[in-house]
């Protein structure tokens, strides 16, 4: 029986969506039409051994992605433009750790579910729990504002336009 959740460590970001505008202003409002401007999500593989009614071994590993923007003209801009574009993707990874963060408290919870179901009901609690995680990290995103008002070692999540 295991729980693993991947990657250990830093979970290495790639790319939400590319912003090829020539300012930050621009890049900012091009921002304001998304829904995120950056993304963690998880997902579940599950393995299980059954015997008669009983669950006897359970696999879960839990894998953890993050998507992150991109700005392809930040080195072509302005100084200031780019310290803020910086700034501001520090407080976005930020953020987006704590949806990470979430995931990897969570997951042992969801692991103990799973071992205590029975193989007719395992794959129902497991879509729970899924529902569940969600539930939680859509929480955070209100209370936090998606990062608008979440304070971190790098400011919130806005924009400041230099």
């Amino acid at each position: 029986m295991s729980l693993r959740v991947l990657p250990t460590g830093t979970v290495p970001a790639g790319v939400h969506h590319t912003f090829n505008e020539s300012s930050l202003a621009d890049v900012s409002l091009a921002m304001d039409g998304m829904a995120e401007a950056a993304y963690a999500e998880f997902e579940f593989e599950l393995s299980f051994s059954t015997a008669g009614n009983r669950v006897t071994r359970v696999d879960l590993i839990m894998w953890l992605t993050i998507d992150m923007p991109v700005w392809s003209r930040v080195d072509r801009s302005p100084q200031a433009e780019q310290d803020e574009w910086n700034r501001f993707m520090r407080a976005l990874r930020a953020h987006e750790d704590g949806h990470i963060a979430i995931c990897r408290r969570e997951a042992p919870k969801t692991y103990r579910k799973l071992t205590r179901s029975t193989p007719g009901l395992i794959n129902g609690v497991l879509d729970r729990e899924r529902v569940r995680i969600r539930t939680l990290n859509e929480a955070y995103d209100h209370r936090t504002g998606h990062g608008t008002t979440q304070r971190t070692p790098h400011g919130t999540t806005e924009i400041r336009l230099p």
